[in-house]
């Protein structure tokens, strides 16, 4: 597919981007980058919203988990996946710029697609915890800082609790190799992966330091 837009320059500055598609992929600037400079990103189709996504750090993780580091710098290669392949339906991009940056902005698909993935963002409040069940993946940010543990449970009946520092052990071949396979710049957003639907639920508890704001993606 081919170039998509251009990011307009400036802190805040608002991208839009109407077409009849929804490619599979959004990649922006270089899939080895680092970061897609954005505070925020929304994507509609067909007038409802699958994708808003709040905050630099926790927009990167999503684009970066289930990929691996670059052999020259280390960095995380970034591809955020928007459906299961092309959906052929008017479709409204909106990307907020972090800064200055005029990144060019592509839709990548390999195949016709069925379903659309779909993130939204909890807070989880300090000394409390939340529950998520039917997802494809969970993000979890101020890791492990601000987090006691987490609990998942498997469909088949196993359940244990976790430190975020050991999460990388039960998916070591899609983790990335940097900052203590945690993600994003800040590398303190950790990653609890479900694409082969074996996980029931996942219980997030904090601690007393702070919240941690949980991004959930499900198709």
């Amino acid at each position: 597919m081919a170039q998509i837009g251009t990011m307009t320059t400036g802190a805040g500055v608002v991208t839009s981007i109407n077409l009849p598609y929804c490619p599979q992929f959004l990649v922006l600037d270089n899939t080895y980058e680092g970061t897609f400079d954005l505070t925020n990103i929304d994507v509609s189709i067909n007038g409802q919203s699958t994708v808003s996504l709040i905050g630099a750090d926790d927009i990167d993780a999503v684009a970066q988990i289930r990929s691996h580091s670059s052999d020259g710098d280390g960095n995380v290669m970034m591809s955020l996946d928007l459906a299961d392949g092309q959906i052929n339906a008017p479709t409204l991009i909106r990307l907020t710029n972090e800064g200055a940056n005029t990144n060019g902005i592509f839709g990548v698909s390999s195949q016709v697609g069925t379903a659309p993935y779909r993130y939204s963002q909890f807070t989880v409040n300090a000394t409390s915890n939340q529950t998520f069940e039917s997802f494809d993946s969970v993000l979890i940010n101020s890791s492990p800082t601000n987090l006691d543990s987490i609990e998942i449970q498997w469909i088949d009946g196993f359940k244990d609790r976790f430190d975020a520092r050991e999460l990388p052990s039960l998916w070591k071949s899609l983790y990335a190799s940097e900052l203590q396979s945690q993600f994003s710049a800040a590398g303190d957003i950790a990653f609890i992966n479900n694409e082969d639907g074996n996980i029931a639920n996942c219980t997030v508890y904090t601690n007393a330091t702070g919240s941690a704001t949980c991004t959930v993606g499900r198709i």
